[in-house]
Order: structure tokens, then C-alpha cells, then sequence
């Protein structure tokens, strides 16, 4: 589920007063709501990741283990259910090939769906997990950073050790008497990153709310009979810019899981960012007294009765204080010339170095060069550090959507000697990667190199390769070098040019063509995309996706100019109906291309 939580620093609680009388007034609008119908605003992940996804977790995930269900006793309500099972074969396995016999489901809304502030509830089930598992449903921040960089924010979690359940049970429905099992305590967290929590038992610097030697403010739910297992139970977290608030309502009394609100501050400035959702049954693992992946000694064995189905009747998001932003779909998209380390060079919008990206170099293999800058005041100089290759990349702090520069160029200023092969890539927030090569003593999409500064560009087409999301950017360049030359080289004037437009006004005017927004939107089930031809042309009007996936092929053929219009009926290149969402139309001339969005609401 999460890296694990070792030795983490205690954190101080800022008291925010909360009037029983005003706190329904906090509470705005309805701002999104996931009932469960089907699971469109969800990605289903597979596998058993890096160690059990960080955690020693012993499950492996499937997709045949997420449902859309009904739910029994409540005619007409349907519920996610994620089933976990004593189950093994030829697939289910760990990272290095090694057999598994537990297989669960975990579903998450990175790029469908992502939050900032508010008052997020749901109403969740979990089975008898008694012993090893461990359900919650949970946030991590959209950023690329690495965990626990990005934040983590649980709005429940069952499953802790007895240990944690013991220090705290003379609060909150606690009898004091350490005699709780893991069906009778939830608890919630939040994670983030600080440099005070940094020790050998805690490289990763994981600073925890929950972590309260002292029992002062962590306040874990309790009840014993009957237990939390096997029957609904709404879970709240108020989220603005100033605080977190955690809560459980049982029976209809709500009940916080933690003394007062935390205080967000500059060094918890994660909480200020935009969080994507998860859920997910995991098994074992450091968070519970189960043993971990690959030490059966490390813990006691799974006595969770097999199969065990988790519900999720809802999430609803409602503006807390004034404050809550929902976002569906990718990043926005960019357009004209995105502008990735630039001075002079007129751009539409960009990344700007230690604001919104970071400048990386991999493992210590460059250091500081004295290149001046090819122009304005900026450049990037380094020299090799001996280690036999070399790599760096500039990172935007969150995802960036550059989907409409499919047809377009990655370019570069760069000044390195010939004799260097390198490569140039990109990285997407899925961790896939992709490289052009630059051979030594060779001139490759334009560059030549003659011991001066020269122009490269990369056409996106062979620069995305097969795998690579635009949609999703992490490292929008890329420098690597694997051959151990030594040299020193330099970089400037980056950017990625030719993005077509996404939205109310073209890139350039006038151009040979008008792409209008289609109406109605949002619309169900039909919606009119029109467009105007200042001369005749070839026309593709194509529909996509939010994966950058075509749907269907509107228009493909000459016409003539003038105005033109034609119907979506929400139907894909099979026509069968699509699911509720965000789609895109692409309209293609030989003149250029335009890009809108529109949703379709059933």
C-alpha cells in the first residue's frame, strides 16, 4: 500500500476551534461524488510491486478482484468491492518471479480524478481481517515527487499491530484493558516529508501524524461489540489550507481520530498540493503483525478468513471552509510552446527551476561546469565525474499534459564535444521511459557538432515511442550518457514547440480554420462540434480519450470551404455507447491542428 513507516518524528497539533453550532455552516457545496456505478473515474492496478509495494505486503493485485456490485439490503445502491483471496498460480507472483498466495484488488484515480481541500466523506465496509488484513482507502499527492515527498493523507486504515492498538485504548471507546483486536480499532494518518525525521531507521524522512509514543493526541476509534467489521461506518476528513481533520461516525456519532486538527504549515506545504484517491484490501505487511514479504520470521501467520470482500458505497466531496477544488481528466493541456529552461525565447507557458521543477543530476556523475549560457542570463553547465556514465533531467514538480504536442518538436541548444554519444528522453509519471540517441561524430535531428553551440529537434513522434503519456510528464528532458566519455558540456533554450491549441482561441490567428466549442456541453447524448474551412482541405475530426486514445474517426475525407458541423452521439468506432467523462475532438488540416474538450454526463 504505502513505504513503510519506521521510526517517525512526532509532530505538534495546532488547536482549531470548531463550534458544534457552525460546523454544518463550514459545509458548501457538492463539488464531485463517486457513487459506484461503474468504475470509470478509476485506474485497477496489478501486481505486487517494488518489495509489496513498499510495505512487504504479501497480496497480489488483480483486476478480476474489483466488482461493481449491489448492495445487499439496499435495492438500487451499488458499491465498489475489492475481494482478497487464498489463491496462487503461474501469475501471481512478486517482482523477482517468487509464488504468492494471497491475491487482493486496489484501484486509484491518478489521472481521472484529483482533489484540493474539502470535506471528503465515505461509507466503507470492511470484512473480518483478522489477522493480516489490512484495508483503507487513502490520498497521495499528484506531485512527481517521491514518496514521502508527495504526501500521503489516509482517511481510514485498519489493521495495525497490537502494539499501537494497546497505547492508545483508554481514549476514543478504548477499555484500557489492551485486549482489542485489529476488528475493533480504525484509525487515519497523514504523511509527509521532514528533514527532523531523518535517522537510520528512518532514511526516507517519513514525518507521521500517528506516530505518538506518549499517547498524546493520536486517538484511534474503538468499539468492542459489536466490532467495525462487517457493517458500514462514514469516515470524514476536513481539508483547507490551514488543517486536517480526521473522523469516524459510528451508530450517527461522529467521533475525531485525533485530539485537534492538524496544523499545515511550510514544512507540511504537501497538504497544499492536489491529492488523487486509492483504495485498496492489502495483506500483511510492516503495517500489521502479519510477517512481511520474503521473512515468513518477521511476523505471525494470515488468519484472515478467505474470501474477504471490502465495500465502498460512496466518496463525496463537499467545499470545507470556503475551500475544495475537483479536477477530472489529466493536467490541463498545454499548447503553443511550452518552455522547459528559456530565457529569450517567447513561450506560451513553461517550467521555471526552483519553483515548479527541479533540476536532477542521477548518482553524483556531473558536477558544476563553466559553459556560459547560450542565451539570456541562465544556462546549465556541467563536467563528468569519472563514475562511467552520466544522467540528468529536469523534473516538473506535478504532471504536465503535453498531449497536443504529438505533431510537434522537443528542442534544444546544447554545446558537447563530438566524440560523445548521448541520449535524450523523456519520463512520464508512470515511470516509463523513452531515448533518441545522438552518435558520436554524426549530425542527428540537426545538430552538428563543431565545437560550438548547436540546435537539435526532436520530433514528439519519436520522442514518445510506444509507452511513453503525454498526459502525464514527469521529466520533461532528459541528458544520459553510458559510455564513461569524458567531457564537459552545456544546455540551454529548451523547449517543446508546435502545440496545437486546446482552448477558446487557436495558437496563431488568423489561421486556415476555426475549431468551435461543441454544444451542448456537457451533453448526453448528443453534442454538435462545428467548424470553419477558410479554404478547402483535407479534414480528419477525431475523437480521443483521456488516455490520448482515439475513440472514433467523425470526419475523414476533403471539403470544401466554408462551415461544417457533425453530431457525436457518444458512441465509439463500433458504436457502442461510451462512458460518462472527458473526451476530446481533434480537428486536422493540412494547415495545422486544433484540440477542445467536452464531457459527456449520463
Amino acid at each position: 500500500m504505502k513505504p513503510p513507516k519506521l521510526a517517525l518524528v512526532r509532530i505538534c497539533l495546532l488547536l482549531l476551534v470548531l463550534p458544534a453550532g457552525t460546523l454544518s455552516a463550514q459545509i458548501g457545496e457538492l463539488i464531485w461524488e463517486e457513487n459506484f456505478d461503474n468504475l470509470d473515474n478509476w485506474i485497477i492496478e496489478t501486481g505486487n510491486g517494488s518489495w509489496g509495494w513498499g510495505n512487504g505486503e504479501l497480496e497480489y493485485y488483480q483486476a478480476s478482484n474489483v466488482s461493481i456490485t449491489p448492495i445487499p439490503g439496499e435495492p438500487g445502491n451499488n458499491a465498489l468491492r475489492i475481494t482478497a483471496r487464498q489463491e496462487s498460480g503461474p501469475n501471481i507472483v512478486d517482482q523477482w518471479g517468487n509464488p504468492l498466495s494471497y491475491t487482493s484488488g486496489k484501484i486509484n484515480s491518478k489521472s481521472k480524478f484529483s482533489l484540493r481541500y474539502g470535506l471528503i466523506e465515505t461509507r466503507v465496509r470492511v470484512p473480518n481481517i483478522d489477522l493480516g488484513g489490512w484495508p483503507a482507502v487513502w490520498m497521495l499527492g499528484t506531485a512527481n515527487y517521491a514518496w514521502p515527498r508527495k504526501g500521503e493523507i489516509d482517511l481510514m486504515e485498519m489493521g495495525f499491530t497490537e502494539a499501537f492498538r494497546d497505547l492508545h485504548d483508554d481514549h476514543n471507546g478504548g477499555n484500557g484493558q489492551n485486549n482489542s483486536t485489529v476488528n475493533q480499532m480504525v484509525g487515519a494518518n497523514a504523511i509527509f516529508y521532514s528533514e527532523n525525521a531523518v535517522n537510520p531507521g528512518n532514511p526516507s524522512g517519513a514525518a507521521s501524524i500517528s506516530w505518538d509514543p506518549d499517547d498524546d493526541f493520536c486517538r484511534p476509534y474503538y468499539n468492542y461489540d459489536p466490532s467495525l467489521v462487517e457493517r458500514y461506518l462514514i469516515y470524514r476528513t476536513y481539508w483547507d489550507a490551514d488543517s486536517l481533520r480526521f473522523t469516524v461516525t459510528d451508530y450517527g456519532v461522529e467521533r475525531d481520530l485525533y485530539t485537534l486538527p492538524f496544523a499545515i504549515d511550510s514544512l507540511s506545504a504537501e497538504f497544499r498540493q492536489p491529492f488523487y484517491l486509492i483504495a485498496n484490501l492489502a495483506i500483511g505487511g510492516a503495517f500489521t503483525d502479519a510477517y512481511n514479504l520474503g521473512d515468513p520470521g518477521s511476523g505471525l501467520p494470515v488468519s484472515m478468513p478467505f474470501p474477504a470482500d471490502m465495500y465502498i458505497d460512496y466518496i463525496k466531496v463537499w467545499q470545507w471552509n470556503g475551500q475544495g477544488e475537483a479536477h477530472v481528466g489529466p493536467p490541463v493541456f498545454e499548447s503553443g510552446t511550452y518552455g522547459i529552461f528559456t530565457d529569450t525565447t517567447p513561450i506560451d507557458n513553461g517550467l521555471e527551476p526552483g519553483v515548479d521543477a527541479e533540476i536532477y543530476v542521477w548518482e553524483g556523475t556531473l558536477a558544476a561546469g563553466n559553459i556560459p549560457p547560450y542565451e539570456g542570463d541562465n544556462g546549465i553547465s556541467w563536467i563528468t565525474t569519472g563514475l562511467g556514465w552520466f544522467g540528468a533531467g529536469i523534473m516538473s514538480v506535478q504532471p504536465v499534459n503535453l498531449f497536443n504536442f504529438g505533431e510537434g518538436y522537443l528542442k534544444f541548444m546544447i554545446k558537447i564535444p563530438a566524440n560523445v554519444t548521448f541520449k535524450i528522453g523523456v519520463i512520464d509519471s508512470w515511470g516509463n521511459q523513452n531515448y533518441v540517441s545522438f552518435p558520436a561524430g554524426q549530425t542527428t535531428y540537426g545538430l552538428v557538432r563543431n565545437g560550438e553551440w548547436g540546435q537539435a529537434s526532436i520530433p514528439v513522434s519519436v520522442l514518445r515511442g510506444l509507452y511513453i503519456d503525454l498526459r502525464m510528464l514527469s521529466y520533461e528532458f532528459v541528458i544520459l550518457e553510458e559510455q564513461g566519455v569524458q567531457c564537459q558540456f552545456a544546455l540551454d533554450d529548451i523547449y517543446w514547440a508546435g502545440g496545437s491549441s486546446d482552448g477558446t482561441e487557436d495558437v496563431a490567428a488568423p489561421r486556415p480554420f476555426e475549431l468551435r466549442p461543441n454544444y451542448p456541453n456537457p451533453f448526453n447524448p448528443l453534442t454538435n462540434i462545428a467548424f470553419e474551412l477558410k479554404e478547402a482541405s483535407d479534414v480528419r475530426l477525431e475523437i480521443f480519450n483521456v488516455q490520448g486514445r482515439k475513440v472514433k474517426t467523425l470526419i475523414s475525407w476533403q471539403l470544401a470551404s466554408g462551415s461544417h458541423s457533425v453530431v457525436w452521439d457518444g458512441t465509439d468506432s463500433g458504436n457502442k455507447p461510451v462512458a460518462s467523462g472527458v473526451y476530446f475532438y481533434r480537428l486536422e488540416t493540412g494547415k495545422g491542428a486544433a484540440i477542445k474538450k467536452c464531457v459527456l454526463l449520463k
